[in-house]
Formats: C-alpha cells, sequence, structure tokens
C-alpha cells in the first residue's frame, strides 16, 4: 500500500511533479508537462526498507525520503533526466 505522497512545489516551472512511497520498498516519481494529458513516472533503486515518507524542498528540486532501517537520502534529478542521490543520512 501507498505509505506517502508529496507534490511538488512548481513556481514558474512548466511541470507537476509528485512522489509516491509504498510498502514494497519502492519511490516512483510522476511528472506531467504543462499542456500535458498523460503522466510519466520513474522509480528510485529499490529501498532496503519500507519507505515510510517523501518530501520535497522548497524549490522541489530534491526529493528527502526516509526509510524504516532509519536511512534519509537525498535524491535530485540530473540533465539527463535520471534520478541520483546526492546524499545519505542514516540514523545511529
Amino acid at each position: 500500500w501507498v505509505r506517502d505522497v508529496a507534490w511538488a512545489p512548481s513556481i514558474g516551472l512548466p511541470t507537476q511533479t509528485i512522489a509516491s512511497c509504498a510498502e514494497d520498498k519502492v519511490v516512483q516519481i510522476w511528472s506531467q508537462a504543462a499542456g500535458s494529458t498523460g503522466w510519466s513516472v520513474k522509480r528510485l533503486p529499490p529501498f532496503e526498507a519500507v519507505v515510510w515518507r517523501v518530501s520535497w524542498s522548497l524549490a522541489g528540486n530534491v526529493l528527502a525520503v526516509s526509510a524504516a532501517d532509519g536511512k534519509v537520502t537525498l535524491w535530485k534529478e540530473g540533465l539527463d533526466g535520471e534520478w541520483g542521490m546526492i546524499e545519505a543520512v542514516h540514523e545511529q
């Protein structure tokens, strides 16, 4: 089941973006370009534990993901359109 959904701020951007996370350890990022009726989806690499929350930065370009194993990871879309992890913090 879906654990969390977060809508990215899109001030001045021509795209709407939503992140979702689920019990199956998967985070999906949904995007819709202005004027489009369809959504495209990209998946982050599978996580090691259930993902609890997703949250966007104020600018809407960095996604924070927290999982049941105590890890928080930060993700950003590259110029190639692929999402990559830019930071990881683990609770000791």
